[in-house]
Order: structure tokens, then sequence, then C-alpha cells
């Protein structure tokens, strides 16, 4: 028999098609940005768990070690956020190299602490062990939620509208200023370029919209974009079993990655947006008819722009509406395996 190599969301599925539940108090399992446990009373038990994996989410030296600690605690936070939840507790285990210094780890652990701090998370307890080769950080992150307002991927529904909870494209072009741009980061605008490199190394999950949303009942599904837009839409559509028209070249485009674009780092700003990934921005569906009051509403509230970038349909399948008409779209982003 011919080996197959498995794609990374061909391995989840692998590990989500076991069955079902043995206790009933699993409310949703794998398929999620996290697990929601009901434990009774009013609230919600939401788990989730990232790994950091070096040379493959980070090259030591092209981040500090508060910058790897913050991020580590983040990413897994942003999983809270995706899911309308408030981040409670964190639990760290981490895979160092013989001989790794003092002062890293303090690196380490006051970056951890400052993006915990930030969002009202208390560390604690884990494990540490040592690594042969590469070091590995890994989280898992709990969080609570009100049982009737935890938002899943599998509901959005023809008609609704997808929105961004702000610009994409920003952290890709700051992974490619650190590794492939180096020499022409000099032509950048140094807030462009700063921005850029912030959005990569210390990303901000977006744990307040999560709950000004949920608060409001009108989100139909949601998530946060940590592989790319089109393989995160995809994700929430076939999740729901629907289809999306996105805006393509119509999508909004931060000034720093056209910049970013001019100087080498993509062809087509728009479209490196859609593909890139690691902007921790919650992706989200709404009915239509929402729309305004929802950008209107986190404007002035969160003093957060809300992009409308694409419209649920009935078909399955991703389409790009383009100035050359609408195309069959694949939904491009990170996979591990891919």
């Amino acid at each position: 028999m011919a080996e197959r190599r498995l794609g990374e969301f061909e391995i989840i599925d692998m590990f989500r098609g076991r069955g079902g539940h043995r206790h009933d108090w699993v409310q949703h399992g794998i398929g999620d940005d996290c697990a929601v446990l009901d434990l009774g009373g009013e609230r919600s038990l939401l788990v989730t768990t990232d790994l950091m994996v070096e040379r493959v989410h980070y090259l030591r030296d092209a981040i500090t070690p508060w910058q790897l600690g913050w991020k580590a605690m983040a990413v897994n936070i942003s999983d809270i956020a995706a899911m309308g939840g408030t981040p409670r507790a964190a639990f760290a285990a981490a895979a160092l190299q013989p001989g790794v210094d003092a002062a890293f780890l303090e690196g380490l652990r006051d970056g951890m602490l400052a993006c915990a701090d930030r969002y009202g998370v208390d560390l604690l307890g884990g494990d540490t062990s040592r690594a042969p080769q590469d070091g590995v950080l890994c989280l898992t992150l709990l969080g609570t939620a009100p049982r009737d307002r935890v938002l899943l991927r599998s509901g959005a529904r023809p008609g609704d509208v997808a929105f961004l909870g702000g610009p994409v494209g920003l952290s890709a072009a700051g992974l490619w200023l650190l590794t492939q741009g180096a020499e022409q980061a000099g032509r950048l605008d140094p807030a462009h370029r700063d921005r850029l490199v912030k959005a990569h190394l210390e990303p901000q999950p977006q744990v307040e919209l999560g709950l000004w949303l949920a608060e409001r009942g009108l989100v139909t599904s949601m998530m946060d974009v940590s592989d790319g837009v089109l393989q995160d839409l995809g994700h929430i559509c076939r999740a729901s079993g629907v289809g999306a028209l996105v805006a393509g070249e119509a999508l909004p485009v931060d000034r720093a990655l056209v910049q970013a674009g001019a100087i080498g780092c993509c062809e087509q700003p728009w479209r490196f947006a859609l593909s890139g990934g690691e902007d921790y921005v919650l992706l989200f569906t709404a009915p239509a008819d929402h729309q305004d009051a929802l950008v209107a509403g986190a404007r002035h509230e969160l003093g957060i722009e809300l992009i409308p970038f694409a419209w649920i349909e009935p078909e399955p399948g991703l389409r790009l509406f383009g100035a050359d008409g609408i195309h069959s779209a694949r939904p491009r982003g990170w996979d591990h395996f891919g």
C-alpha cells in the first residue's frame, strides 16, 4: 500500500472521528478553538492548549525571551476569546535545552506573566523537561463563559456576513521582515516596520471584543485567525455546512502591509492578507441586518473597526469576488504538514 501523507487538519479529523464522548458534561470536544465542559451552574469551562516549537513557531535569534513568553500566552488566550470567554488560568510546560541560562528563563517568565496580568490570568503550574535539541513551550488555558453564550464555529447561516476584528496580513509581513526582508526593512516607514514586527512577535488577543460580541447574542459563529483568513473561514464553512463569497480585491488592507508589499513582501497585499496567518484577530459571522449596528457599536464602545469581508452562501466552498469576476478559491493558509 502506498504511503499517504496527511495534512494537519486530516490528522485532527482522525482523532475527532473516534466517536462520541464518554462523559455527559462534555458539551463540545475536538473541532473548535476550545473544548467546552459543563460542570454545573450557569457557566461553562473552556479548555485549550497550544505549542510553540523552536524553528517551527519561532527563531531564537528573531525573538526575545520576553516576546516568546508573551506570544505563547497570547495565542492561547486568543482561543478563549474566540469562544466569547474570559481567560482565567494557565499551565505551562517547557522542554529546555541543557545549559539554558537564567537570563533567558527570567525573560520568558516575565513575558508570560506580563501577558497573563494584562488579561487577568493566573499561572498555576506546569512541567519542565530537558530538550535534546529544540526548545518547546506548551501552554494550557482555562476560561469560562455563560453556558448559553459559548460561540462555536458551526452556526454560520446563509445570509450572514463574515467580519474580521481588525486588519490581517500584518503578522505574516512582520515574519517576512524578520526572516527574508531584513535588507529591505530600512526602506519602510519606521512606524510601519515596528507595527508589522510587533504584530508577529507580540499579538494582542481580542478578549474584550469576544466578550462584547457574546453579550449581544448576534454572532452565529466565531474563531480567531491563526492559520490564515481563507483557511479559517473555510473551517467555519465546513463546520456550518455552508460556503462563502469573499470580497477579494475589495478587502481593506492596512497601509503598513501595502508599503511592505511595495518593497518586495508580496505582489498583491490583499491576497497576502487573506492567506497570511497568526493575526489573532477574531473572525465571526452575524446576520446581515445587524451589520451596521455591530460596526457602529464596536467603533463607539471599543474603538475597534470591524471589517465586513465575506457573505455566507448555501453552497459549500469559497469564492473570491474580484475585478475580473467571481472565481472559486482554495482555503489557503498554514498547515504544519502541508
